[in-house]
C-alpha cells in the first residue's frame, strides 16, 4: 500500500509530489499521469516560457484576478503565495525575471527550467496510467486503472480536471465550461480592421462588464478586456451558446453626452473640415471612419453640416458600439475551464475534503480559474503545496 497516491501529473500534482519527496522522503508516494509525459500544460504555458506567477503586493488585489475561488484562496495565498513560490523555484535553481506587467518568467525563458526543478525531486511517476474508479475503505482508498490494475493508498490527492471517477466521491461537481477565450463576430466591417488595438475600452454583455485593451482580429475581438469578460462571464455566456450582443464603449471614461459635447466643440472649431479626416477623440483613422459610417454620416461631410442629431448618433456609436458575437475561440495555447468540485466542500487550510477523510484536492479539479498572467499556475502551486503539507501528518 502506498502512503499517498496523487492522481494528475500537472502543476498541482507534481508540485505536491516534489514537496513530499523533499520534506517527507520516508513516505511512499506515487503520481499517476494519464498522458505520456507529466506537466504537459506547464510545458506550453506562456508560449513555452511558463509565466509561473505574478508579482503581488496585496493579496486582496491579487484575488481580483480569480472569477471563481478568489475568496477561498485568501488564506492559502497568505500561507504560500507568490513570494513563497518565487523563493521555492529560485532555491531550486530557477532564477526568475519580472516583466513590466508583473508577470514572472524563468530567466532561461523556457518552461523546461520549471519542469526540471519539479522532476529533480525524484518523485515516482507512472505515465499512461488512467484512473477509472476510486473506492474508499476503512483506512484508505483503492484506485482502479482502466487496464484493470488496482492500487491502494492511505491518502489520496486528486489534482486533475475531469474524470468520471471524481463524480463517484460524493462531491458536488460544478459543470465545466470554457473560460478565458476570445470572441468571433459576423461583423466583417469590423474584422477588416484587424490589427488595431484600442486601449482602454469597456466591453459589456448584459450586466457583465470589463475594462482593458481590445484587439480587433481577423475573426473578431481579443485582448485583456475580452478575456476578462469571457472569464468572469463564463457560465452566463455558455448559456447563450456564445451568441449574444456585446457593447463596446471606445472611450470608457466618457458617456454619450460628454462625447457629444466634444463633437459639438469640434464642429464649432473646424466647421469646414471633413468629418472623416480626423478623430477629435483620439481614435485611429480606420476605426473612426467606420464609426462615422455606422452613424449614417458621409465621411466627406463638413463638420459644420452635421446636425446635432447626427452627432448624437455618432456619440452613441462611440459609447455603445454593438457587436454581434457568433462564437468563441481558445486564447492562444491556453485552455482554461471553470467548474469542478464545489469549494464549500473543501477545507482550504489543508485542501482535505470535508466529506471524505483522507481525500485531498488541488489544482484543476477545483472550481477555481483565473485570468492570464500566472494566476492559474499560482493557484496550482498553492493548493498543491498545502495538500502536501497536510498529507505529511
Amino acid at each position: 500500500m502506498y502512503d499517498v497516491i496523487i492522481i494528475g501529473g500537472g502543476a498541482a500534482g507534481m508540485f505536491a509530489a516534489a514537496v513530499l519527496a523533499e520534506e517527507a522522503p520516508e513516505l511512499n508516494v506515487l503520481v499517476l499521469e494519464k498522458g505520456a509525459k507529466p506537466l504537459a500544460k506547464v510545458r506550453v504555458s506562456g508560449g513555452g516560457r511558463c509565466n509561473l506567477t505574478h508579482v503581488c503586493s496585496d493579496i486582496r488585489e491579487f484575488i481580483k484576478n480569480y472569477p471563481r475561488g478568489g475568496r477561498e484562496l485568501i488564506g492559502p495565498f497568505n500561507r504560500f503565495g507568490p513570494a513563497q513560490t518565487v523563493d521555492w523555484f529560485e532555491w531550486h535553481g530557477v532564477p526568475l525575471v519580472t516583466l513590466d506587467d508583473g508577470c514572472l518568467f524563468p530567466e532561461s525563458d523556457s518552461s523546461e527550467s520549471v519542469i526540471d526543478a519539479l522532476l529533480e525531486s525524484g518523485a515516482k511517476i507512472r505515465t499512461n496510467a488512467q484512473v477509472a474508479k476510486i473506492f474508499g475503505f476503512e483506512g484508505g482508498f483503492n484506485v482502479k486503472l482502466t487496464d484493470g490494475e488496482q492500487l491502494s493508498c492511505r491518502k489520496l490527492l486528486v489534482a486533475t480536471g475531469g474524470g468520471a471517477f471524481v463524480e463517484g466521491l460524493g462531491h458536488t461537481i460544478e459543470p465545466c465550461v470554457p473560460s478565458l477565450f476570445t470572441f468571433n463576430t459576423s461583423d466583417k466591417e469590423l474584422t477588416a480592421l484587424s490589427g488595431i488595438v484600442v486601449e482602454p475600452v469597456q466591453v459589456s454583455a448584459g450586466k457583465l462588464k470589463a475594462d482593458g485593451a481590445l484587439l480587433i482580429t481577423h475573426q473578431g475581438v481579443s485582448g485583456p478586456a475580452v478575456l476578462r469578460l469571457s472569464s468572469f462571464g463564463a457560465r452566463t455566456l455558455a448559456e447563450t451558446n456564445y451568441r449574444f450582443e456585446m457593447k463596446i464603449n471606445w472611450l470608457p471614461d466618457q458617456n454619450a453626452e460628454q462625447i457629444f459635447q466634444t463633437l459639438e466643440k469640434q464642429k464649432a472649431a473646424s466647421p469646414k473640415k471633413q468629418i472623416g479626416t480626423w478623430s477629435p477623440v483620439g481614435l485611429v483613422s480606420r476605426l473612426w471612419k467606420l464609426l462615422v459610417a455606422r452613424a449614417g454620416i458621409d465621411e466627406t461631410r463638413e463638420w459644420g453640416g452635421c446636425s446635432a442629431k447626427a452627432l448624437r448618433q455618432l456619440a452613441a456609436q462611440i459609447s455603445g458600439f454593438t457587436l454581434p458575437i457568433t462564437g468563441k475561440n481558445r486564447h492562444r495555447e491556453e485552455f482554461v475551464t471553470c467548474g469542478g468540485i464545489r469549494l464549500k466542500e473543501v477545507n482550504f487550510q489543508t485542501m482535505e475534503s470535508r466529506l471524505v477523510p483522507g481525500l485531498y484536492v488541488a489544482g484543476e479539479v477545483l472550481d477555481i480559474d483565473a485570468l492570464t498572467g500566472g494566476f492559474n499556475l499560482q493557484a496550482a502551486w498553492t493548493t498543491g503545496y498545502l495538500a502536501a503539507q497536510a498529507m505529511m501528518i
